[in-house]
């Protein structure tokens, strides 16, 4: 059974999946994840132009990824990057992909916002205990863009990219850079607005579950953790998350400075600038559609995209 390398080039953070198929029921086999945080969008969220330090760093981390995938066997033509909401932007990503494949051989593909969330949808749905028959709406916040998608038993009902990532948003509001609580009316009404495209998705059918797709929920899911004290099970790759404690987390996360928040427990380091950012997003659409339940799925693009490939093979 050969290992795929699965590259996801996020805005903040890239992730390297390493995974072979267990066995004929086609599931996963997990044999490395990695992720770094670069900060691919820094610079790069207004002027539309990857900064050159950005490329560089962009460019070191595909290096050790490929080290990594190769250590596991990963031929060049198994590993594979995915390009998403800045590389989709930027003017001058051509010149970043033609160094990448040129020199490390690395095949980059960028993806629209629809494909991306196609992906996720299907790494996510992989992650679910099955039955699941709820109206779930699964929101994947990244630096750039957040992906939705409506869904319920295994059908789509629908999906929608947004330009209201993390990085984006902290681009538009801060006070010297970083969150602080000056800023949360204007922040709160730029996202209310920002969401109305989503509300078509959710007129008709109304969700009773949000699922939170890997990246911040994965640290509030270990914000709940250290919170309760108790040993996180890491059984399985999705897990309820409580909102009263989402809540309890968010009101402190706000309320102090970037250089507490980062030595919370359960906190990590590269999320720590982003994450008001990102409850404020997932606070939002908890009370505009009334949502009375929250998961995170530690699946997303990557495992997606491994499991689209493995369906391609199987044909």
């Amino acid at each position: 059974m050969t290992p795929r390398a699965i590259i996801d080039l996020g805005t903040n953070t890239f992730q390297l999946l390493i995974a072979q198929k267990a066995n004929s029921e086609n599931e996963m086999l997990v044999l490395a994840h990695e992720q770094r945080a670069v900060s691919l969008g820094k610079g790069a969220m207004k002027s539309d132009i990857l900064q050159d330090d950005a490329m560089e760093r962009a460019f070191e981390t595909l290096k050790e990824f490929k080290q990594i995938a190769n250590s596991y066997q990963c031929s060049d033509n198994q590993i594979v990057a995915l390009g998403t909401s800045i590389l989709r932007r930027a003017k001058n990503t051509p010149e970043l992909v033609e160094k990448v494949q040129n020199q490390l051989g690395i095949r980059v593909e960028i993806i629209s916002g629809i494909r991306e969330a196609e992906l996720i949808y299907q790494g996510i749905e992989s992650s679910l205990p099955k039955p699941w028959n709820s109206t779930s709406l699964v929101m994947d916040i990244g630096g750039g863009s957040v992906e939705f998608i409506l869904f319920r038993s295994n059908q789509v009902l629908g999906k929608i990219s947004l330009e209201i990532g993390g990085l984006q948003l902290q681009s538009l509001f801060h006070v010297h850079g970083e969150y602080d609580q000056q800023i949360e009316e204007t922040l709160e009404s730029f996202i209310q607005q920002a969401l109305e495209p989503l509300d078509q998705l959710c007129l008709h059918e109304k969700p009773e579950v949000l699922i939170g797709a890997a990246g911040a929920f994965e640290t509030l899911w270990d914000l709940e953790m250290a919170s309760s004290l108790t040993e996180s099970n890491s059984e399985g790759s999705s897990h309820p998350l409580s909102i009263s404690q989402f809540q309890i987390n968010k009101a402190l996360i706000e309320s102090i400075p970037y250089s507490e928040r980062v030595n919370l427990p359960g906190m990590k380091k590269f999320r720590a600038s982003i994450l008001p950012y990102a409850n404020a997003l997932i606070s939002q659409v908890l009370q505009r559609y009334h949502i009375p339940k929250m998961w995170i799925s530690t699946f997303s693009l990557k495992e997606g995209y491994w499991f689209y490939l493995q369906s391609q093979a199987d044909k």
